[in-house]
């Protein structure tokens, strides 16, 4: 590799991306949660009251009010 060659590769893995503008916000992001997703979170807070129960541990409030939801 040239030495001309090397300093272009150097260069562009150095680059950054340009910063976004001061006037332009950052695109908002939806924390939602799908049906799916929370049938999945209602088992594991199932399966850690079950488990807390075997070790006697204590488990706390809002995993059991978790487990307890229906799912949809």
């Amino acid at each position: 590799m040239t030495a001309e060659a090397l300093r272009s590769v150097t260069v562009s893995m150095t680059e950054k991306a340009p910063a976004p503008s001061a006037g332009s916000p950052a695109p908002a992001r939806r924390r939602t949660t799908s049906s799916r997703d929370r049938r999945v979170q209602i088992a594991a807070a199932k399966a850690r009251v079950t488990l807390d129960k075997r070790l006697h541990a204590e488990t706390p409030k809002w995993i059991i009010d978790l487990a307890n939801e229906k799912a949809s």
